[in-house]
């Protein structure tokens, strides 16, 4: 009876096929087991496909690279808002005196430095280029002023390439008679022509050097003429960086006696001016300075 009954003495019976094994109970981590290790911090483009492969299957993948777009489309947007950078030489549409730029590094100011700085020993510093607005000579006087930054309208000044009709010379060789010569006199003042005549008389007199009155007619150069010599178009005339580089200057007193000293002309450009004072201006053109306007 014991027997069948499984009682006391009995063996306990085993488990039937096919029945599942109970899990074995959870044990105590000891000194052996690794180390759990924390994931790497998710780099902002993985370097390794593997590593590509990491950041596909993580979400906040998904997330920070969503966000990125959104910030790269709005910094788009404002970027092609924003004007483009001009280059050196680019134009400026017509405009207020404060949409001026400085232009230091275009063609025209380059052979203009080539010149003083090179050819006439002048300190790098010595001009300044501005930039200014298709209007500027649809607008008064004060209007190019601001344009520049010039101290007043006495400061802003021109170049004119005057001719020599009865000139014994075809050529600018002879620098006290030439038959062409720089003339710079203020927009403020006009030229007076028998003034520039009588200077340019006692000028070929002195020394043992005779030329009659009869010799001098000053007018203005022809416009070829003018750019021939030059290289310049109307209203961009510089003294510097002319193809007849022997061309003599002719530079009014009252430009001289400005105060303070800086004054403006033409650069090479009809857009561009260039300012520098009187003294450089008298050491590295080396023209003669006298009394030629009223």
């Amino acid at each position: 009876r014991h027997l069948r009954m499984g009682g006391q003495g009995s063996k306990p019976s085993s488990p039937k096929a096919g029945s599942p094994k109970a899990a074995p109970p959870p044990r105590e981590p000891i000194a052996s087991d690794p180390v759990p290790v924390a994931p790497p911090t998710p780099e902002p483009e993985p370097a390794t496909p593997e590593a590509r492969a990491v950041r596909a299957v993580d979400p906040r993948w998904a997330k920070v690279s969503a966000r990125f777009a959104e910030i790269s489309d709005r910094l788009d947007a404002i970027e092609r808002r924003l004007p483009a950078p001009a280059a050196p030489g680019a134009p400026i549409p017509a405009g207020a005196p404060e949409t001026s730029r400085r232009d230091d590094t275009c063609d025209a100011a380059r052979r203009i430095l080539a010149d003083l700085v090179d050819s006439r020993g002048a300190p790098p510093g010595c001009a300044r280029f501005v930039r200014v607005p298709a209007n500027y000579y649809d607008e008064p006087l004060e209007f190019r002023r601001r344009c520049v930054g010039g101290a007043t309208v006495d400061h802003m000044c021109k170049t004119i390439v005057m001719e020599n009709t009865r000139c014994v010379n075809d050529d600018c060789a002879d620098a006290f008679n030439s038959r062409w010569y720089l003339v710079v006199v203020q927009y403020t003042a006009k030229l007076n022509q028998q003034k520039l005549e009588k200077f340019l008389h006692e000028l070929n007199n002195v020394d043992g050097r005779r030329c009659g009155k009869k010799n001098f007619n000053m007018r203005l150069a022809k416009e070829e003429d003018s750019e021939r010599l030059t290289g310049y178009v109307k209203g961009a005339v510089c003294p510097f960086g002319c193809v007849e580089s022997r061309m003599p200057v002719i530079l009014s007193d009252k430009i001289v006696a400005l105060e303070p000293q800086t004054f403006w002309l033409g650069a090479g450009e009809i857009d561009l001016k260039v300012g520098m004072s009187a003294a450089d201006f008298v050491a590295r053109a080396k023209p003669h300075v006298t009394e030629i306007t009223y």
